[in-house]
């Protein structure tokens, strides 16, 4: 993907000599910028022009000694001459020449570009081994640019291994580091982190943060005006369309998408973008319309031969196509096409995607429909009748609006003191009982240690957040067993670990809220799983249980408060 791709290589230039020597000094006066254009200007036209252009790009970096752009050039060359060995090469050349002398830019940046080379050609493993050699390098020499550009990518890994919560802290963790150092941003690494954090989001189900991230990625392209970021911001929004099950809207972007993604030749999006069009149109019943975009990615992958699971995808429809009209040949062809591209990617996930929820029965819900106007209306005619029973009913009311009023009265004041408390807010350990008169059953040094590594597990929100954590699974990252950290959370926190992990939750629960403008535009859903919940219903019980306050009320207070 050129946007976050570093692309490089070289060849000797082939044609005449005093060609080259008649056209140098125009050539010259290029800037890479330039040259770079006239290669992809002539890249599909004009092989021989772009030879030309690719190995006086190279040249022009040699003689500047400028190593970054003399990858670049050395990836053209390889592109044009067709040979992936003269860029490795290179990068294997340039990585064996800088270990010798070490410093913060290379071998770590060889290794980094080598592993996106890697990657983009769907090798996942020789990747993450570069990028794992790349990381190894920044520990010892330093870097933290091109450390977070490595944590980037080895999140991508994570992504399409279906890690979803570990390639989202991964994310997030960059983010901070950008954010904190606004100066590092590099614009297409800073966008692709907004971009794919959205998707992260959108695979973990949480829809409105998906939202947030590709508004952000949105604002951001426009602030650069890049028109690529813009392209894949639909991108983004048709992804959300589909899981929101709005076809309509996901063929709409999608397509808006396309000439900004074929323009950055990014074939692996480029198929999902065509799969995700074909199953949308499958979905409103359009088939022939699917089938076309089908028959896309099948001959998008005959010129690239970039395999991927999308294509695997596609040629299981076309096979089951040919099969349900009987045409044996076609079917066999398909299925061959599938095997084969399933051997080259080694079946990498045996995970299918989750299937959609089915569309509501149209009939059903317009019956449905009829029945509560007809209910209304019943209802309606009742209250005309009956003068008496409407009596009732607004003194009932105004009853219910006393006690509503009374009611939230109070809870306006539970909310004022809760934000008195919250100004005054001591940490955990010192708000709960500590029960220094319990009997002692364990040594001293022992408490101490515990008491001091859940001091340093509860600074840290995304140790406590993670909703799959357990006593054991605690007691084994903080290297003791679960009867000792039992007993210790006990006496100490004066509760059991359920409570104490509640409380932990519900405490940074406050505090984002309070600090975070963001956060509190969430659905409850939402802020439930920020921070550690499975679902919104534990979180709202939790909630009332440590605050006396429903969170949708918390939240309402804390906006007009602000």
């Amino acid at each position: 993907m050129k946007i976050v791709l570093h692309i490089t290589s070289f060849l000797l230039f082939l044609g005449n000599f005093n060609t080259i020597a008649q056209n140098s000094k125009k050539f010259e006066n290029y800037t890479f910028d330039e040259l770079s254009d006239k290669y992809y200007e002539y890249k599909f036209t004009d092989s021989i022009k772009a030879k030309k252009f690719a190995n006086f790009y190279f040249n022009k970096a040699v003689k500047e000694k400028d190593t970054v752009k003399a990858i670049d050039g050395k990836y053209y060359l390889s592109e044009v001459y067709k040979n992936d060995s003269i860029y490795i090469n290179y990068l294997d050349s340039l990585i064996s020449k800088t270990k010798v002398n070490p410093n913060k830019m290379y071998p770590t940046y060889a290794y980094l570009e080598k592993g996106l080379f890697y990657f983009h050609k769907e090798n996942k493993n020789l990747s993450l081994e570069n990028w794992i050699s790349a990381l190894k390098e920044v520990e010892i020499h330093g870097n933290d640019s091109l450390e977070f550009i490595i944590k980037k990518n080895i999140a991508a890994l994570n992504y399409d291994n279906k890690k979803f919560i570990r390639t989202k802290k991964l994310y997030l963790e960059c983010l901070r580091y950008y954010e904190k150092n606004k100066l590092k941003i590099e614009p297409s690494n800073y966008f692709s982190l907004l971009i794919n954090t959205s998707k992260v989001y959108l695979n973990l189900e949480n829809i409105d943060s998906a939202k947030i991230f590709n508004e952000k990625a949105n604002k951001y392209a426009k602030k650069t005006n890049e028109n690529i970021f813009i392209g894949y911001c639909f991108y983004g929004r048709g992804t959300i369309n589909f899981r929101e099950q709005n076809y309509e809207g996901t063929i709409e972007n999608l397509k808006k998408s396309i000439p900004y993604i074929v323009e950055d030749e990014n074939y692996r999006i480029l198929f999902k973008v065509y799969n995700l069009i074909a199953k949308s149109h499958t979905k409103l019943n359009n088939k022939n319309e699917a089938l076309k975009y089908y028959f896309l990615i099948d001959s998008i992958y005959n010129k690239t031969k970039i395999p991927s699971n999308k294509v695997k995808n596609s040629y299981n429809y076309l096979s089951n196509h040919y099969k349900n009209k009987q045409d044996l040949k076609n079917q066999l062809k398909y299925i061959n096409k599938y095997l084969k591209v399933d051997s080259i990617l080694n079946i990498r996930s045996k995970n299918l995607s989750k299937t959609f929820t089915e569309e509501y029965d149209r009939p059903k819900l317009i019956a449905e429909k009829q029945k509560i106007i007809s209910e209304l209306n019943n209802e309606v005619s009742f209250y005309k009748k009956s003068r008496i029973y409407i009596a009732i009913v607004l003194i009932l009311s105004f009853i219910l609006f006393l006690y509503q009023f009374r009611k939230r009265k109070k809870q306006e004041q539970k909310f004022d003191n809760l934000t008195i408390k919250l100004k005054n807010k001591k940490v955990v350990e010192n708000s709960v009982n500590s029960n220094t008169n319990t009997q002692k059953t364990l040594p001293e040094n022992i408490i101490t240690e515990l008491l001091a590594k859940l001091d340093s597990f509860q600074q840290q929100p995304e140790n406590f957040t993670n909703n799959k954590l357990t006593l054991s699974i605690l007691a084994k990252e903080l290297e003791t067993n679960s009867n000792y950290l039992s007993k210790v959370i006990n006496q100490k926190k004066g509760c059991n670990f359920s409570t104490y992990l509640r409380k932990l939750r519900i405490d940074y629960a406050l505090d984002l809220l309070e600090k975070d403008t963001t956060i509190r535009k969430f659905s409850i859903d939402a802020i439930a799983k920020e921070v550690g919940f499975k679902n919104a219903e534990t979180f709202s019980k939790a909630f009332f249980k440590e605050t006396e306050l429903n969170p949708s009320f918390y939240i309402k207070q804390l906006k007009k408060k602000k």
